[in-house]
């Protein structure tokens, strides 16, 4: 059992689109589509059964051309798209906007939990996290006594998500088990690979993030 967290290549075009499959046209044409196929040749040889993808056209584009002709699983999850912001500020003046934005440069991270520039940390987690479990919990791997517990085809999937550097931060700091912060604690370079491994103690498996030697 093993989960593969993936960041999207760069963008190109509207980032809050949501086309739907076969995007085209999100991620640049040379620097995006070129991380993309380099990271579809770094996952040759990884065995994956099921792909999770945000909703978001870089993230969908990303792993249509990382999977090439693979024949897998590919559920869209709106829950996995990147950090919202509060849409109110699109409305409000410039001068308005500057000051909630100079507003919050002046505090320190303990004192920005929910701001008004958009979602909180434990927004972000209240439509990551449950949801992420129920899709876990669709494929036979469910949350239980402090790890996870799967069923016999649950134990043998990889599970690749396909994401943004925000909610792959809480993903991951979710599943490692480490207190809601403000600040990210982990940063997701572009095509960037985070894979979550399982130790197995008395029928329960425990999640550790495995780093990989450089190549």
């Amino acid at each position: 059992m093993k989960i593969i967290l993936i960041r999207h290549a760069e963008n190109s075009g509207d980032p809050f689109e949501t086309p739907g499959r076969s995007a085209r046209g999100f991620l640049s044409k040379k620097k995006g589509v070129g991380q993309a196929l380099k990271l579809r040749k770094s996952l040759d040889t990884e065995k994956i059964d099921v792909v999770l993808c945000s909703t978001l056209g870089r993230a969908i584009e990303t792993a249509e051309i990382a999977m090439g002709k693979r024949k897998i699983k590919f559920v869209l999850c709106d829950f996995l798209k990147e950090w919202m912001p509060n849409p109110e500020l699109e409305s409000l003046a410039d001068t308005k906007h500057e000051a909630i934005l100079q507003q919050n440069k002046d505090k320190h991270a303990e004192e920005t939990w929910k701001t008004d520039l958009g979602e909180g940390a434990f927004d972000m987690m209240a439509r990551i996290c449950p949801p992420f479990l129920e899709e876990l919990k669709k494929l036979g791997i469910h949350s239980k006594f402090g790890g996870f517990v799967p069923s016999d085809k649950g134990e043998k999937l990889t599970v690749a998500v396909f994401a943004h550097g925000g909610s792959l931060n809480v993903l991951l700091s979710f599943l490692l088990e480490l207190r809601p912060f403000p600040v990210g604690r982990f940063s997701f370079a572009l095509t960037g690979v985070a894979e979550i491994e399982f130790t197995e103690m008395n029928g329960i498996f425990y999640p550790h993030l495995k780093i990989p030697a450089p190549h």
